[in-house]
C-alpha cells in the first residue's frame, strides 16, 4: 500500500464510515475506492470533492501540513494548489523529470494558459471544471506511456 493510499484511508476513517459509504460519496464503485486505497491515483474530480470537503490536497498528495484545511482559500487558489500537488505527484510517481517541482510551476504554467485561452474563446458556454479535465488528460498521457 503505498502512502497516498494510507491517507485516503485516513480521511476516511476520520469521517467514521465505511468504504461503502466513501465510495457512494465519491460517486465512485467500491473497487474505484478501494483501488485508492491501495495507491491509485485519483482523477481530478474526487481530488476537487476532496479539497470541497476541506481535506488538504498537500497532505494527501505530498504528505506535508495537516489532513484538513484550518483555513478559507478562494476556489482559484485551491485549484492551483491541487494542480501542483498532483503535477508534482505524478512527476515523482512516474520520474518523469529530475526535479519534480520544476515539472508542477511548468504544469501550472501551462494550465493557467489553458484557462485563459479557454475563458476567452467560451465565456458563454458552460464547462466543466478545467482542472479535473487537465488532471485527467495528463493521467491519461502518462498511462498511454
Amino acid at each position: 500500500m503505498s502512502e497516498i493510499g494510507q491517507r485516503f484511508i485516513e480521511i476516511r476513517k476520520n469521517l467514521g464510515i465505511t468504504q461503502k459509504e466513501f465510495a457512494e460519496r465519491l460517486g465512485v464503485s467500491l473497487g474505484t475506492l478501494q483501488g485508492y486505497e491501495y495507491g491509485k491515483t485519483p482523477k481530478g474530480d474526487i481530488l476537487k470533492k476532496l479539497s470541497d470537503w476541506k481535506y488538504d490536497l498537500n497532505w494527501l498528495v505530498a504528505g506535508q501540513g495537516q489532513m484538513k484545511r484550518s483555513h478559507e482559500c478562494s476556489n482559484a487558489a485551491l485549484d492551483k494548489i491541487m494542480i501542483w500537488n498532483v503535477a508534482y505527484f505524478l512527476c515523482k510517481r512516474e520520474k518523469l523529470a529530475k526535479n519534480p517541482e520544476v515539472f508542477a510551476d511548468t504544469f501550472i504554467e501551462i494550465f493557467e494558459t489553458m484557462t485563459q485561452n479557454i475563458s476567452q474563446d467560451d465565456e458563454e458556454v458552460p464547462q466543466e471544471p478545467k482542472e479535473a479535465n487537465v488532471i485527467d488528460f495528463t493521467l491519461r498521457r502518462l498511462n498511454a506511456k
